[in-house]
């Protein structure tokens, strides 16, 4: 099984190829990934392992790489827009799919896993899950999508810089950039918004008589979010791989829809509230200890 189209960013990469990396584990067949070389070299340590479920085409970007990429994603389109999916070498599976409430196509239907395991097959798309193995194989994603050691030094010690005189880290994942058009903007949020919800978060019971810090992750440039009173802010500028598992290491996760975070609070097993509106109220039950990918 062939993994054949370029599913966004770091964290959408990772819930997608982990999907088919533990349903491949489960039912015993093997899994070539054509599109992870933007991002190996970050995790290159844990996914050399010989007990690998998945491999990993091309390693490193270079002309030859993305010009065979090119070559594959052209050939793939113009098959699936000539509406052919079986040929006698192999057959492509395209699933459409990206809205939010998108039924996700099942890696452990029958049919699926029978192709899987008897031809090469070719898959298309974003929404192909298997849910259950996930929980099941839990343990397999967290050795196989371990960064590497340089970025693991470098996250323990932000995490022991920021824990030390705090009780409570929480991780505010800031997204901009694309999200000032992604679904209509409506998970768009400026600063002082953030900042508001910070000051809720920070007022919730539970956290009364505590030293509460927020840690910033964002890909933005000119953040300003200033320490108060009732909290402290550390945010500095970080490799997005050290932001992406240092939330994995706060005790709370804060942050817009986005597989950012859920990864990091998969990966932690890190409480998450996704803030689908800034002005819905908050309280201790809007966090999510059990996530599952959308």
């Amino acid at each position: 099984m062939i993994i054949v189209s370029k599913e966004g960013q770091l964290a959408n990469r990772i819930v997608h190829a982990s999907s088919f990396m533990v349903n491949a584990h489960e039912h015993n067949y093997r899994v070539k990934h054509l599109f992870f070389n933007d991002y190996y070299s970050f995790f290159s340590e844990s996914l050399e392992k010989k007990d690998q479920p998945i491999r990993f085409w091309g390693k490193r970007s270079s002309w030859v790489i993305n010009f065979f990429q090119n070559a594959v994603s052209f050939l793939v389109k113009a098959l699936l827009k000539l509406r052919i999916k079986r040929l006698p070498f192999f057959e492509i599976i395209k699933y459409e799919g990206y809205d939010q409430d998108a039924i996700p196509f099942d890696l452990n239907k029958e049919e699926y896993l029978n192709k899987a395991k008897s031809k090469l097959v070719l898959v298309h798309g974003w929404l192909f899950r298997d849910r259950e193995n996930l929980q099941t194989h839990k343990e397999v994603l967290i050795n196989n999508w371990t960064p590497n050691n340089r970025f693991r030094e470098n996250i323990d010690r932000y995490y022991m810089q920021y824990k030390k005189d705090h009780d409570i880290l929480i991780g505010v994942h800031i997204r901009g950039g694309d999200y000032k058009k992604f679904e209509g903007g409506k998970w768009y949020y400026t600063q002082e918004q953030y900042y508001a919800k910070m000051k809720e978060v920070a007022c919730l019971r539970s956290f009364s008589g505590k030293k509460v810090a927020f840690v910033i992750c964002t890909n933005e440039k000119d953040i300003s979010i200033l320490s108060s009173n009732d909290f402290s802010v550390f945010n500095e500028e970080r490799h997005f791989v050290e932001d992406l598992y240092l939330l994995a290491k706060c005790d709370y996760i804060i942050g817009p829809p986005s597989t950012f975070s859920m990864w990091a609070s998969f990966y932690g097993n890190v409480p998450l509230y996704m803030i689908n509106e800034m002005n819905s109220q908050l309280t201790e039950d809007c966090f999510d200890s059990k996530i599952t990918f959308f």
